[in-house]
């Protein structure tokens, strides 16, 4: 059996209010899925997180209008938009030679280090194009300006002194936009090879006439040296004579108050004994032949010889 699909007017007008129902209800699922996106798309655009080590600039149809440290921030979407993200990390200048000339018409060549960190980021971006640049200008014109008040070896000797002045020159200026100089260095100073040349020459006969200062200065202190050891020695020797004759003075005073209490006799058998002694120092000599003998010890041993015979001939 064969079915053959009617072609009757009111057949073909029931099957069209079907289809269109069914792209009615479609309408509803497309503008639920286009808010939903828009609403992830602003939500997007409108929450905001900011690290630690940026500002970011946000501005409200075209003009600045706040600036967002680090943290959550909420925008309003369309609307404000984030134009920069700014690192406030402290940064260093890369170090270029400067040229200047000192005081006294030299010309040398300055490296400098630049370290500075941005803490007004709005004046940073909206007040200067390119602040690197900028501050190697004002750099290059205050580093001549310093050292030309300056001569070569004041340069030398005073880094310290001339990186604060540098420093405090720029000072003024970077407020302007929006940064800090955290510190500036002095690294190199270089001559042309000429000025360096009469420097070592200058150098090696400053050095041979400190040289010579300092041995006439040494034999002059040796010389003083000696001279006062020989004056010491001289004293400590009138000193030791002084004292050996105060004590041959007293020696003798006791000697003179022995004699005059009546002890003569004791005296003169010291002398006697002491002769005595100087006798048998010489018999010892390996050399000696001859001994003299005094006269008085003679005497006295022959009377003490007649004196110890008396009795034994008298005993006989």
């Amino acid at each position: 059996m064969q079915v053959v699909a009617s072609t009757h007017p009111v057949a073909r007008q029931s099957a069209l209010p079907e289809e269109f129902v069914m792209e009615t209800s479609l309408i509803p699922s497309f503008a639920t899925l286009a808010f939903a996106v828009l609403v992830l798309v602003a939500a997007k655009l409108a929450i905001k997180i900011v690290p630690q080590s940026e500002n970011w600039l946000v501005e409200r149809l075209g003009k600045f209008h706040r600036k967002l440290e680090a943290g959550l921030h909420l925008i309003i979407p369309f609307f404000e938009t984030v134009r920069y993200k700014v690192p406030i990390q402290e940064r260093q200048l890369p170090p270029k030679p400067i040229n200047a000339i000192t005081l006294d018409n030299v010309t040398i060549s300055v490296s400098l280090a630049v370290l500075y960190r941005i803490v007004d980021a709005s004046k940073t971006m909206y007040r200067i194009a390119n602040v690197d640049d900028a501050i190697m200008t004002i750099v290059n014109g205050t580093v001549r300006s310093v050292i030309g008040k300056t001569d070569l070896d004041g340069v030398q000797s005073n880094r310290r002194q001339l990186s604060e002045e540098i420093e405090e020159d720029l000072r003024a200026v970077s407020e302007e936009w929006g940064i800090l100089l955290t510190r500036v260095e002095i690294l190199e100073v270089d001559v042309d090879p000429e000025t360096k040349q009469a420097m070592q020459l200058q150098l090696n006969a400053e050095r041979n006439r400190r040289a010579l200062v300092r041995e006439a200065e040494g034999k002059k202190q040796a010389t003083e040296l000696d001279a006062d050891a020989q004056l010491y020695a001289a004293q400590k020797q009138a000193d030791a004579m002084r004292l050996k004759a105060d004590a041959e003075a007293y020696a003798v005073g006791v000697v003179a108050q022995a004699i005059s209490a009546g002890g003569a006799s004791a005296v003169e058998f010291e002398i006697k004994k002491l002769q005595a002694q100087a006798v048998q120092e010489l018999s010892k000599g390996d050399n000696a032949k001859i001994v003299l003998v005094p006269t008085d010890v003679l005497s006295s041993l022959s009377g003490a010889l007649s004196r110890l015979s008396g009795p034994r001939s008298s005993g006989g």
